[in-house]
């Protein structure tokens, strides 16, 4: 069985290399929006700041695992938000860790709505231990056979708007790296688009459908998710990954300004047959240390 794992990993390291390193994948896409939009930077009145880990298809050796901290805040003297993020994300002998910084310039539409544009830039590294693959024909000229870094600066664009009730935003990673150009050390342009709806379905219930669409332009990916919110002290939900996983969702409020929120991954592939599917964790913080006033009336989202 450990011969087929490490047949699996191996093939799906191949495949990864023929068309580059892709962008991390979360089910908590919705808790992080400013890992792939940096529109969505000081979005809210408070000081957000994220914590996350994901372990994907349990049961390989050398799995997919990625972590992920963030932060960021509305800046009243800047008109608009800042922030940061770092992801360290390893798949088999693949290793990506990308660090970097947001602006979001904000203009206020209404006292309930806001419109932002966002730039991200920072440093990308990626890595790769080719002296660690093996391949039928170790004299081919393509094979990487050696320990191999590149370090290169990295961009990101973003629109969002954001309402009380309704958010949706159009980003794109990556910006100065075109597909057809891309390595293996290189990661390619990724595209993001998203949206999420405020549902008051009770005094103390909100119902919030979301959905995130992920594309490189050669791979798609498709996530259609629903929370509900309890008494703003727990959530329950459920995803579903276009032919990849069923998901589901869970958290509490730890505190007044802590949440912890925990999915599961069910695989409904092929891979379901070797993985026991993926677990990932999410700790957030928020917290009013820099009494600030934000331009609008808008609440946290997830109120």
């Amino acid at each position: 069985m450990k011969k087929i794992y490490a047949l699996l990993i191996l093939l799906f390291t191949m495949s990864q290399m023929s068309f580059s390193q892709n962008d991390m994948l979360f089910s908590n896409y919705m808790f992080s929006e400013i890992t792939y939009n940096p529109a969505m930077a000081g979005n809210s009145k408070n000081l957000e700041a994220t914590l996350l880990a994901r372990d994907q298809w349990v049961g390989f050796s050398q799995h997919p695992s990625t972590e992920l901290f963030s932060m960021h805040s509305y800046v009243d003297k800047l008109s608009g938000g800042v922030g940061l993020s770092f992801v360290n994300d390893k798949l088999g002998y693949q290793n990506s860790m990308n660090l970097k910084l947001m602006y979001a310039y904000q203009i206020r539409l209404s006292d309930n709505s806001r419109l932002s544009f966002g730039l991200g830039f920072g440093l990308v590294d990626n890595s790769l231990q080719g002296s660690q693959l093996i391949y039928n024909d170790m004299t081919d000229q393509n094979a990487v056979t050696t320990d191999q870094t590149k370090t290169k600066p990295d961009f990101d664009l973003g629109i969002a708007f954001n309402s009380n009730k309704f958010s949706a935003g159009i980003s794109s990673s990556h910006i100065d790296q075109s597909m057809n150009s891309a390595t293996v050390l290189e990661t390619p342009r990724h595209y993001y688009l998203y949206a999420k709806y405020k549902i008051k379905a009770g005094e103390n219930v909100n119902i919030i459908p979301s959905i995130q669409v992920r594309s490189t332009g050669y791979i798609n990916q498709f996530d259609l998710s629903t929370l509900v919110f309890c008494s703003n002290k727990f959530w329950v939900g459920a995803s579903y990954r276009l032919k990849d996983a069923v998901i589901g969702l869970v958290g509490f409020d730890i505190s007044k300004n802590i949440r912890l929120g925990y999915s599961y991954d069910y695989g409904v592939g092929a891979i379901k047959t070797y993985s026991s599917g993926s677990h990932e964790i999410v700790l957030m913080a928020s917290f009013d240390v820099l009494k600030k006033v934000i331009p609008t009336k808008t609440p946290r989202f997830f109120d």
